[in-house]
C-alpha cells in the first residue's frame, strides 16, 4: 500500500481504538449470551464437525444440535428475559444467525442458551429446526477472560491476511472490525520531549510538530521507546494510550495498533480506573505501562511517519 506523506499522516490519525480481542490457535464453541461455558452438549451424530471455519449451532426437531453455516436462514429461539425455563420466545421469521442474534438482543436478551437436558427439552418443544445461541470462532481476549460477547460489524470479521486484532469503528456504529497489526512508527522516528506537559498538552504538541504521541504495537517498538525514556527527567513518560472509564477500555488514540501489551502488575485490564486517566511508561526499572491522571505533567514521546 503506497501513500504520500500527507496521506500517511491522515491514515495514522484515524480514530480506530484497539480492544483486546485477538486470534487464537483454534476455534472454540461459545454461547452468544455471555457468562456461560459450553459444558452441557447434545450434538447429533457427526457433529460438531472437524473443520477450521466459523459456524453456528441449530436444534433439529428431536432436540439434537447440529453445526451449519451462519449465513443460512432459519427460525430461532430468543432467551427469556427472566431466565425462566419454558418462557423462551420462538420467532418464526427466517434470518441468518447474526440477524437472529440482533433481533433477540433488541427484544429480549440474546439467542437462547442451554445448560441442561431439562432446558434442552424446553427449547425442543418450541423449536422448529431453529437457531440457538451457539457459535464457533477463533477469537480470545488478551487478558485471559472467557467472555463470549461479540459486537461485529456486518461482514466482519473477514479474516484478511494480517488481520489478527480487533478495533472499534468510532465513526460508524461502534461495532467491531478485525484489523491489521500495523503502525506508522519506524526506527529512528521517536522524539523524547523533555518538557513537562499534561497528557492533553503533550498530544496537542505532538500533533502540531510531528504525528502523534507514540503508539507501542510490538515488542521491538517497546524496546525502542524504553531506550529513549532512559533519558527522561520525569519518572514516567506519556504515551498515546487513553482510557474510556464508562466501558473500562484502553485504546491507542489515533492509530490501529497491534495486540502487544506491557502493563505493570495491577494495571491495564486488571484494574478499574477513575475517569481522566491516560497511559504512561516507566522511565526506569521494568519500563512497563501504567495509568495516571492526565493532569500530571510529564515528559512525553512523539513519533513521525517517514516521508
Amino acid at each position: 500500500m503506497t501513500k504520500t506523506y500527507e496521506d500517511a499522516k491522515s491514515y495514522c490519525r484515524e480514530m480506530v481504538p484497539w480492544i483486546g480481542l485477538e486470534i487464537a490457535n483454534k476455534r472454540m464453541w461459545h454461547w452468544s449470551l455471555p457468562g456461560h461455558t459450553v459444558d452441557y452438549t447434545n450434538w447429533r451424530e457427526g457433529n460438531p464437525q472437524e473443520n477450521d471455519t466459523d459456524a453456528c449451532g441449530a436444534m433439529d426437531e428431536s432436540g439434537k444440535w447440529f453445526e451449519i453455516d451462519c449465513n443460512t436462514k432459519r427460525s430461532f429461539v430468543c432467551h427469556s428475559k427472566s431466565d425462566t425455563m419454558g418462557s423462551h420466545m420462538f420467532v418464526a421469521a427466517n434470518k441468518t444467525w447474526r440477524n437472529a442474534q440482533n433481533h433477540c438482543r433488541n427484544i429480549s436478551t440474546d439467542l437462547v442458551r442451554i445448560l441442561s437436558a431439562e432446558e434442552n427439552e424446553a427449547v425442543r418443544k418450541i423449536s422448529q429446526n431453529s437457531w440457538i445461541g451457539l457459535f464457533k470462532d477463533p477469537w480470545k481476549w488478551s487478558d485471559g477472560s472467557n467472555s463470549s460477547f461479540r459486537y461485529w460489524r456486518d461482514s466482519q470479521p473477514n479474516y484478511l491476511d494480517g488481520q489478527e486484532c480487533t478495533a472499534i469503528v468510532l465513526k460508524k456504529s461502534r461495532k467491531w472490525n478485525d484489523h491489521y497489526i500495523l503502525l506508522c512508527l519506524h526506527t529512528g522516528n521517536l522524539v523524547l520531549i523533555r518538557q513537562n506537559f499534561t497528557w492533553i498538552e503533550a498530544i496537542i504538541f505532538c500533533r502540531s510538530h510531528y504525528i502523534d504521541l507514540v503508539h507501542i504495537s510490538t515488542e521491538d517498538v517497546q524496546k525502542e521507546v524504553a531506550e529513549k525514556v532512559k533519558n527522561a527527567t520525569t519518572p514516567h513518560v506519556w504515551i498515546g494510550l487513553k482510557y474510556i472509564c464508562s466501558s473500562n477500555i484502553w485504546f491507542w488514540t489515533k492509530s490501529s495498533s497491534g495486540c502487544y501489551q506491557n502493563w505493570a502488575p495491577q494495571q491495564g485490564s486488571e484494574r478499574n480506573y477513575t475517569c481522566g486517566v491516560t497511559g504512561a511508561i516507566e522511565a526506569t526499572g521494568r519500563q512497563q505501562w501504567v495509568g495516571l491522571p492526565q493532569t500530571e505533567k510529564l515528559n512525553f514521546i512523539c513519533y513521525a511517519c517517514t516521508g
